[in-house]
């Protein structure tokens, strides 16, 4: 009988010991899992604070495309005001480059003796 309770005491430790292994591997594991998420978010709020001051530093801040855009339209706008001014300039120019036609004999044609 004494055997049999020795024994069987010593099943029921197995099974405790048994038990808080897979307690503590679970325990281990969330707390792994927790780890990496807080590294995560860290990493995340780093990237985003380092990304802030490369704007700010680079004189952007935080309305970088409003800028771009005010820029580009602006430039528009000049390319516009340049058109309307010389348009008709351009034109002319280049009817009287199309119209003004001055007969003459090539030079390669002239250099060997033809002409």
């Amino acid at each position: 009988s004494r055997g049999i309770n020795a024994e069987y005491g010593e099943q029921r430790a197995n099974a405790k010991v048994a038990e808080a292994k897979k307690t503590k591997q679970k325990r281990l594991k969330e707390a792994k899992e927790e780890a990496k998420k807080e590294i995560q978010a860290f990493k995340n709020k780093m990237d985003f604070e380092f990304q802030d001051k490369m704007a700010k530093s680079q004189g952007y801040g935080e309305d970088y495309s409003a800028q771009i855009d005010k820029q580009s339209e602006a430039d528009a706008k000049k390319l516009e005001a340049a058109l309307t001014t010389n348009e008709d300039k351009v034109v002319e120019w280049l009817m009287g480059l199309v119209s003004d036609i001055k007969p003459e004999v090539h030079r390669n044609y002239a250099s060997v003796g033809f002409a």
